[in-house]
């Protein structure tokens, strides 16, 4: 498998009055073929305050074209208040050569 990368790019819900978009690319892959997973992390900011976040995907979802993600997590806690997001990653992906899969052994 090579190393790929996945973007994604949604809102989390709204809390506050307000909702915060979450984008970014997805880094490290973990695993084998079928069975791999991607870290995530970044930073959503909004009328003054900030918001980290990061995480795991979810193992991938077939689809027509490929597949993608499911990501699911909190935005930390910023001005006594924080955000749910669940989402998906993009189904496109882009492949790169900076970096060699993390291989798993059982």
């Amino acid at each position: 498998m090579q190393f790929h990368m996945h973007k994604f790019k949604f809102e989390s819900n709204e809390t506050n009055y307000h909702k915060h978009k979450i984008l970014g690319y997805t880094e490290h892959t973990i695993g084998i073929n079928t069975l791999h997973f991607h870290t995530f992390y970044g930073v959503s900011s909004y009328k003054g305050h900030t918001h980290y976040f990061s995480g795991f995907t979810g193992l991938p979802i077939k689809t027509p074209n490929g597949h993608v993600h499911k990501m699911e997590g909190l935005l930390e806690e910023s001005q006594l208040h924080g955000h749910i997001f669940f989402n998906y990653t993009d189904e496109e992906i882009a492949y790169t050569p900076r970096e060699k899969p993390i291989q798993t052994y059982f």
